[in-house]
């Protein structure tokens, strides 16, 4: 059983190399996003390592691209580990003194590695066939299955799409402005519409799309933190709303019977909706104030 599950991860692995590698020849040359994307979930299950992207948080953080300050482990992460990038990568990270810093170093080759030996003790390189040998050894089916689903969602090219964190906010503050927020629930139209609106929110905050069509990505890829607590308490206040109007449906049909208290429930659901919204759009410069109706 492990073996046919770890023959399965070295196929959904090879398909993302082969679709890195026609992007490559096609002239799209700029997959470190995907790359990173990748990297810092499989190093975190196979090292125990708590990465983060350093390049998030400096566009042109030299030598390394992930790192783990707490136990001192920096990767480098390229599609091609050959003796130049090798090289280069040591000399920047000595130069800004970042040995100083970590006691290791991965460079980590997605697609090659070159059989280079003149380098550093604290320099490792690694290969993806040396990480399926250390996940072989670890004899654990979780782990591998864990691995699996990592490379999988990977295998969905839209869910790493690089969007831009500020862009997919965009479009979901202006999702956010439409009457199933902005009315009152007194003023509401049609309740089904109302529904449909609730729902085409929550889903685009929770996968990225609108009825099964990508329009943005999902909260948990969202690298800003204060957004994705942002999209969680929207999504809580949805709940809320939705949570009250289907204790209100009667048990025959769709008819729904607010009691007043509700109704003032739901309206202040809504506010607070708009004022999260309105404060995280100021925030971040969106140009975008929503007003209730």
């Amino acid at each position: 059983m492990l073996q046919q599950t770890i023959q399965n991860l070295i196929y959904d692995i090879s398909l993302i190399q082969q679709y890195i590698k026609t992007s490559q020849e096609s002239g799209f040359n700029d997959m470190t996003r995907i790359l990173e994307s990748i990297s810092i979930k499989v190093f975190n299950a196979t090292h125990k390592l708590n990465l983060i992207n350093k390049n998030q948080l400096n566009p042109n953080f030299p030598a390394i691209d992930l790192a783990d300050d707490v136990k001192k482990i920096a990767i480098q992460v390229t599609t091609n580990a050959d003796a130049k990038k090798i090289k280069h990568t040591v000399k920047q990270f000595e130069k800004f003194k970042l040995n100083n810093q970590y006691q290791e170093l991965y460079i980590f080759g997605f697609l090659k590695c070159t059989n280079f030996k003149d380098y550093p003790s604290y320099c490792k390189v690694i290969k993806v066939s040396d990480l399926i040998s250390l996940i072989t050894d670890m004899n654990d089916e979780e782990i591998v299955q864990e691995i699996i689903d990592i490379v999988q969602q990977h295998s969905d090219f839209s869910r790493i799409h690089p969007y831009d964190d500020l862009d997919c906010l965009k479009i979901i503050l202006n999702y956010i402005d439409r009457n199933a927020i902005k009315h009152k629930i007194y003023c509401e139209g049609s309740y089904s519409n109302m529904i449909k609106g609730l729902n085409e929110i929550s889903e685009l905050i929770g996968k990225g799309t609108v009825n099964k069509k990508t329009k943005s990505k999902s909260i948990d890829d969202f690298g800003d933190n204060n957004i994705k607590k942002f999209l969680q308490n929207i999504k809580n206040e949805l709940g809320k709303i939705t949570a009250i109007l289907n204790q209100s449906r009667q048990q025959e049909g769709d008819f729904v019977y607010i009691e007043d208290t509700n109704f003032h429930k739901i309206d202040d659901i809504k506010l607070n909706i708009i004022k999260l919204s309105n404060e995280i759009s100021d925030k971040y410069k969106c140009d975008l104030h929503i007003e209730p109706i």
